[in-house]
């Protein structure tokens, strides 16, 4: 599609003849909608989780509730990548973002995690805080890979 160029002094301006084709243009943005719409999804399951978790433990364990969603996210992320890979037929280009990006990143935080693993050293419970960060790390690897074999099971025979 040639350009042309809009004659004004300054900065090079291009404009294209035709606009996008619309079936193209509802592409381009259904990525970033489906990835806002699992973000949304995604961030609001976090809340409830992490404040249900958080009040059904004492109020010095309140972290518990990012751990948990955090290694809820690193199980739930090995059984959809295990889906990606065996091609799943629901798994879409676009729901793989969706899932992985939109959902899972905000559902998880290690933001949160980090900013915590901080106040636990700065109110002098550093065993606290190495014992989080130990188990975030060693927890959330195995249950990644926990989810991958469970995910290579369930989705072997769905490509």
């Amino acid at each position: 599609m040639p350009a042309e160029s809009t004659g004004i002094p300054g900065p090079r301006i291009i404009f294209h003849k035709q606009p996008a084709e619309p079936v193209e243009l509802m592409n381009h943005l259904a990525i970033p909608f489906a990835v806002g719409l699992g973000g949304c999804v995604g961030a609001v399951s976090r809340f409830y989780i992490s404040e249900w978790v958080s009040r059904s433990v004492s109020q010095g364990l309140a972290f518990v509730g990012t751990l948990c969603v955090n290694l809820l996210g690193c199980f739930i992320i090995g059984v959809l990548v295990a889906a990606a890979a065996a091609k799943a037929r629901w798994m879409t280009p676009l729901m793989e973002r969706c899932l992985l990006t939109g959902v899972l990143g905000s559902l998880t935080t290690f933001s949160t995690f980090s900013l915590e693993s901080v106040n636990l050293v700065r109110t002098d419970r550093a065993g606290a805080a190495v014992l989080y960060a130990g188990v975030s790390v060693v927890a959330g690897l195995t249950l990644v890979w926990l989810g991958m074999r469970i995910g290579q099971h369930l989705f072997a025979a769905d490509g």
